[in-house]
């Protein structure tokens, strides 16, 4: 049997992103089935042109913090995050599932968001589909 493991994700920082893409890519690697639901300022993550900072810094470094972090995954082999993710998509392995209140409340539209992410779902859905897995917030 394949496990599955749910993920919420609730913070936009580039940490948050990079922890998504590491799990979900290793998931994808192993067999694991992995399901990330994006809500309030996580939904961000999801977003096509948005470029996210690292947390924690003065300002004016949290986007060139984030810049820094991308030229070390360049050296480990991790030439673009995001093909790496949209491959794990494309495998069915990994799941990207944004929150429809979220996007209600903040007026996000679905068109906003990149294409290989799942149709808006609301929390209960999201919670019925992740029965029998673990759930697991970042």
């Amino acid at each position: 049997m394949v496990e599955t493991i749910n993920f919420i994700v609730k913070d936009k920082s580039f940490e948050k992103f990079a922890m998504m893409m590491i799990l979900g890519t290793t998931g994808d690697a192993m067999d694991v089935k992995m399901n990330f639901f994006f809500t309030f300022w996580g939904l961000f993550l999801l977003k096509k042109k948005f470029k996210p900072k690292v947390a924690g810094m003065p300002a004016p470094m949290k986007g060139m913090a984030a810049k820094m972090f991308l030229k070390k995954l360049k050296k480990f082999g991790i030439e673009d995050p995001w093909g790496m993710i949209k491959e794990a998509v494309d495998n069915r392995s990994m799941r990207l599932f944004p929150c429809q209140m979220t996007m209600d409340l903040m007026g996000i539209k679905r068109e906003q968001l990149f294409d290989f992410v799942e149709d808006p779902v609301g929390a209960a859905s999201f919670l019925e589909m992740s029965e029998g897995g673990r759930i697991v917030s970042l």
